[in-house]
């Protein structure tokens, strides 16, 4: 039995903390951000795919078929959504134009920090008004 779309088991806290190191976080209370330039420096790429085997063992094996395979620092930064969705946690990214040059960086956040706001109106009455989809 999977515990999800994407794992058999969920990948232990240390293979985690391993992930996040490779990434260049020490845990996931870190608050810096990396780009996908920071992680071609860091080589983030070869220590994933030294972990690969690893990463195996957790994925179901059509799933590690498709995101194991043909690492770039595009498709890591997917590899570590999917690890840090089995403890809470997502990667926030946001676009910066530097001289022109479009960088993405990313910064682990946990889902209690986001915060849902709907927004509310009311209609002439005063009743707030709902929308339903047929």
């Amino acid at each position: 039995m999977s515990k999800n779309q994407l794992f058999k088991k969920i990948p232990s806290d240390e293979l985690f903390i391993k992930i996040l190191n490779a990434y260049g976080f020490q845990n996931l209370q870190d608050k810096r951000s990396i780009t996908r330039d920071y992680l071609k420096e860091e080589g983030t790429v070869t220590k994933i795919n030294n972990l690969k085997s690893e990463l195996e063992k957790y994925y179901l094996p059509c799933k590690s078929r498709t995101y194991l395979n043909g690492l770039t620092e595009k498709n890591i930064i997917t590899i570590l959504r999917q690890i840090l969705k089995t403890r809470d946690y997502t990667i926030i990214s946001h676009e910066k134009y530097i001289r022109g040059e479009k960088f993405i960086n990313y910064k682990l956040d946990s889902y209690e920090s986001k915060v849902y706001n709907p927004i509310i109106s009311k209609n002439s009455t005063g009743s707030p008004i709902t929308i339903s989809f047929k």
